[in-house]
């Protein structure tokens, strides 16, 4: 995997220079350019803003000329990684790593100030990190003369923002003053070209790439070591030394100084938001990288959905193969969520899913008539994640708003704000890297017939616990739309040769529905165990109904899901008739005749395969309340 990272960012590197730009921002505060004359001194006499120097605020709103100079003479001065670990001065304080330049806070300055000490700080720390900025020099005589000749002129400069008056002003106001704690004092020379400055920088990088010099090693004028990407091995603790496979002095995996050169590149890239997350790195296909990288960093920032659309419709294919799937976080640093391989992608479902409105989810118009919303067509498997999997989990895992849609795949999650309480959080954490595994890497064995059904109906359950119920039992949209799921998708996960499909499951709740008004006329009697569940659920639809409880909740129909036999389900319907015998009319003949088909049903059923037709029949339009001459 390193290796096709480091190839991926060459190729990026190549079709796109500037692209370790993009996304930037310079650090912003006071940037000051000393220019030294013949004998070595600096004339702070007329300094010209936007010449000599110039501020930046934290929303860089600057000019764009400004803006430029500042990113390019800090991309050749920057520290390694995001820490300080890697600084050349060991106080920590100086955040710059070039013989040429100097950047620090501005409250590591002032706070000294404040102890009565001025910018002694700062002042005593530049011997040290000047010395050690020095050792980066080629060209000894003509860099370190210059480099001695800034580090005495930084004294001056540091005198200048400690005094009262100051030559570094906007109109009449002292910039350092205005300055917030955090903001940077950037020093730099300009006597030296930035191509100068480029070539010291990458002697820096070149020593300070490696985890650790310690376990160097030099084969055919190439140095090899262990690369600072993503690995944390620390020399003095032997534990997180590797033990296993091929090694040399405790170590089974070195690379050249140019490959941790573009491992480095490729953090880089990851912290300034420029990769896409999760990242598709495409083996022998490096025109599909590049196609990623800029539709994504193109027009605004697009979701991983948007841009594999884009790819899929503009390069006509059929299909995406071969290539690694990385998951990462931003954090203090970057955490790798997950990399696993992807041998086949599949971005079209074939054929089209649909789900179909069986439960009769819709709403009333002002005028009152009833408007049922329309069956969906699911054309890719990125329409199964925002509609199907977002209805699921409560839009929790996946949420949609105007900014667009956010996954939580790897995400941190607060329970408290999850619609559904904890039982809905368990759902999540126990499921949500099946379904990430099933929806962005093809895996059809991420999730089964018996994990869907455990999904679905636990994701009702949190439902049924935490909603209030309001007017009759079977009007829960949410609960009828995760029905519908449920019963619409059923063949997509049920993998098992017993020739149920789609169509077939999608029209057993209209083929129940309507046995169910047979059996309330009279015209025919319960025969099998789907019909038994959907007219118990049914029954138990209308009494919940008879309830005049003021605080009516949907928990009121968890004592019936416990029920694991259906003899127990009979005796549970059996007692609550007994308690709401005072408001079932007798002239409810079609209750009459649903009770005594369920209550007489012979057969001891196990109802957790049950449950699903259970649930529908609790919340499909209840056909007690239809009058006769309703066909």
């Amino acid at each position: 995997m390193i290796r096709e990272i480091i190839n991926f960012t060459k190729d990026l590197l190549e079709d796109f220079p500037d692209i370790l730009q993009w996304n930037t921002k310079p650090n912003g505060g006071l940037y000051v350019f000393v220019h030294l004359d013949n004998e070595g001194h600096w004339d702070s006499s007329n300094l010209e803003y936007g010449k000599d120097y110039f501020y930046i605020g934290v929303n860089n709103s600057e000019s764009e000329d400004y803006v430029n100079k500042a990113m390019a003479y800090e991309e050749q001065v920057k520290r390694v990684g995001t820490t300080m670990n890697k600084v050349l001065d060991k106080k920590k304080q100086i955040f710059s790593c070039s013989p040429f330049a100097v950047t620090f806070k501005k409250k590591s300055f002032t706070n000294i100030k404040l102890e009565g000490k001025g910018s002694d700080k700062i002042r005593n720390l530049l011997p040290e990190y000047f010395y050690s900025a020095r050792q980066l020099c080629k060209e000894k005589d003509t860099e370190c003369q210059f480099s001695i000749g800034f580090e005495n002129t930084c004294g001056q400069v540091l005198y200048y923002l400690e005094s009262l008056y100051s030559p570094f002003l906007t109109g009449e106001k002292c910039i350092l003053e205005e300055m917030k704690d955090e903001e940077f004092v950037n020093l730099f020379i300009d006597n030296v070209p930035l191509e100068t400055y480029k070539q010291v920088h990458d002697v820096y990088l070149q020593d300070r790439l490696f985890n650790s010099n310690d376990y160097n090693e030099s084969y055919s004028e190439m140095t090899y070591g262990l690369s600072g990407f993503m690995n944390g091995l620390n020399s003095k603790k032997p534990f997180l030394i590797h033990k296993t496979g091929v090694m040399s002095n405790g170590i089974n995996g070195r690379v050249t100084s140019a490959d941790a050169l573009y491992l480095s590149f490729f953090e880089t890239l990851v912290i300034n938001g420029t990769l896409p997350n999760p990242l598709p790195i495409i083996i022998d296909k490096k025109e599909i990288n590049g196609q990623i990288v800029s539709i994504f960093n193109k027009g605004g920032k697009k979701g991983y959905a948007d841009i594999l659309k884009s790819i899929f419709e503009n390069k006509h294919l059929e299909d995406l193969s071969d290539y690694y799937l990385l998951n990462y976080s931003k954090r203090k640093s970057i955490i790798i969520n997950d990399i696993d391989f992807v041998p086949l992608f599949r971005f079209n479902l074939k054929p089209t899913v649909k789900l179909v409105n069986l439960l009769g989810v819709g709403k009333k118009k002002e005028d009152g008539e009833f408007i049922f919303e329309p069956d969906i067509s699911l054309i890719n498997i990125f329409d199964f994640e925002r509609i199907v999997v977002k209805e699921i989990f409560n839009n929790a895992l996946i949420m949609e708003n105007d900014k667009g849609i956010k996954t939580r795949y790897f995400d941190e999650i607060d329970p408290v704000y999850i619609k559904g309480g904890d039982l809905m959080y368990q759902l999540i954490l126990k499921y949500r890297k099946a379904f990430y595994d099933y929806i962005y890497k093809s895996k059809q064995n991420a999730l089964n017939i018996q994990m869907f059904d455990d999904v679905m109906f636990i994701s009702i359950l949190s439902n049924i616990r935490t909603d209030d119920l309001k007017g009759y039992f079977s009007n829960n949209l949410t609960i009828k739309k995760k029905l519908n799921i449920w019963f619409s998708l059923y063949s997509l996960f049920n993998n098992t040769n017993n020739n149920i499909n789609a169509e077939i499951m999608a029209s057993k709740i209209t083929e129940l529905l309507t046995q169910m008004r047979q059996v309330a006329r009279g015209g025919t009697i319960i025969e099998t165990p789907e019909e038994f569940a959907f007219a118990a659920g049914q029954l138990v639809s209308y009494l919940i109904d008879r309830s005049v409880a003021s605080n009516k909740t949907y928990s009121m129909l968890e004592p019936y899901l416990q029920k694991t036999k259906s003899g127990y389900l009979q005796d549970a319907i059996a007692h609550t008739v007994s308690v709401y015998k005072h408001d079932i009319s007798t002239y409810k003949g079609a209750f009459q005749q649903l009770a005594s088909n369920v209550l007489t049903y012979d057969g001891e059923l196990e109802m957790k395969p049950l449950l699903k037709f259970f649930l529908a029949g609790c919340f499909s339009y209840c056909v007690i309340y239809e009058k006769k001459d309703n066909d």
